[in-house]
């Protein structure tokens, strides 16, 4: 039997408290919800990364009518496996609701710029074992997420988001605006950094830097990608034997508007 997993879109402000919302924008940001919920739901339930053609997380997302209060949008999950079925000891014994929720959570803090160590807790094996997975879901996510913000000012001022009675995360004006703003600076820099993630198939990751305290997520062309793979790979296993050896990366950056790195695209790297 299926695992039915609950989510809720609540819309308040503007529009939204005469329970409604502009025709377009809004049933285009729930179209950007939708998707963005079937992507990381797909990986939930299958271990699997897909983002183009048929996929299980696209027929396994559904929703009901939006309805009064201010406006109400439920959508139900329906997880077919549990996840230590897909991903064994690294599931953490979690139940699918709980699983998914918390990597649905992470998805949304990365690509929002925001950290929330006590909703990662739960999925901390897996963060640890299959960090480029996770990196490659938030920079695949961050289309549909930028798509859902687009009725923020748009018919409503909010959107909540949920699961049972609580509250995952809350898009508003700030959100919308870290989202949608990216500011490209095309200065070469150089830095020793410690790989936490890395997917060998998309180049997505994250690397810890020492100057901030703190990961950046790293993306990468396919041709960069073909070149620094073993150097990524290798610093991603010094990262997880714990012997504090670095690599050296170049790269340029991908800004938020009040100027905090988003991401580092990588143009080359070599063992530090």
């Amino acid at each position: 039997m299926p695992e039915i997993v609950p989510f809720r879109l609540k819309l308040t402000g503007d529009t939204a408290e005469q329970h409604q919302f502009q025709g377009y924008d809004g049933y285009m940001a729930l179209a950007g919800f939708a998707w963005m919920l079937s992507l990381v739901t797909n990986y939930a339930d299958t271990g699997a990364i897909r983002q183009r053609g048929e996929f299980d997380g696209r027929e396994a997302v559904r929703a009901t009518a939006p309805a009064e209060g201010s406006v109400l949008v439920d959508f139900m999950v329906h997880l077919q496996n549990n996840p230590a079925i897909v991903f064994g000891a690294l599931a953490g014994g979690l139940a699918g609701g709980t699983f998914l929720t918390s990597l649905f959570n992470r998805v949304i803090n990365r690509n929002l710029g925001q950290e929330n160590p006590d909703s990662d807790k739960p999925i901390a094996q897996l963060l640890g074992r299959r960090g480029g997975d996770i990196e490659a879901l938030v920079a695949i996510s961050e289309a549909p997420i930028r798509q859902a913000h687009g009725i923020i000012g748009n018919g409503a001022n909010k959107m909540v988001i949920s699961t049972g009675f609580n509250i995952i995360n809350t898009f508003d004006s700030n959100t919308r605006d870290y989202v949608k703003l990216n500011a490209k600076d095309e200065t070469l820099q150089i830095k020793q950094v410690s790989v936490s993630a890395f997917n060998a198939n998309s180049g997505y990751g994250s690397v810890f830097d020492y100057d901030l305290g703190h990961v950046v997520p790293v993306s990468m062309s396919r041709e960069i990608l073909r070149q620094v793979k073993s150097v990524f790979s290798w610093g991603l296993d010094q990262y997880v034997q714990g012997t504090g050896k670095n690599i050296e990366i170049r790269f340029t950056r991908i800004l938020a508007m009040d100027g905090r790195p988003k991401r580092y695209v990588i143009v080359g790297a070599s063992r530090g």
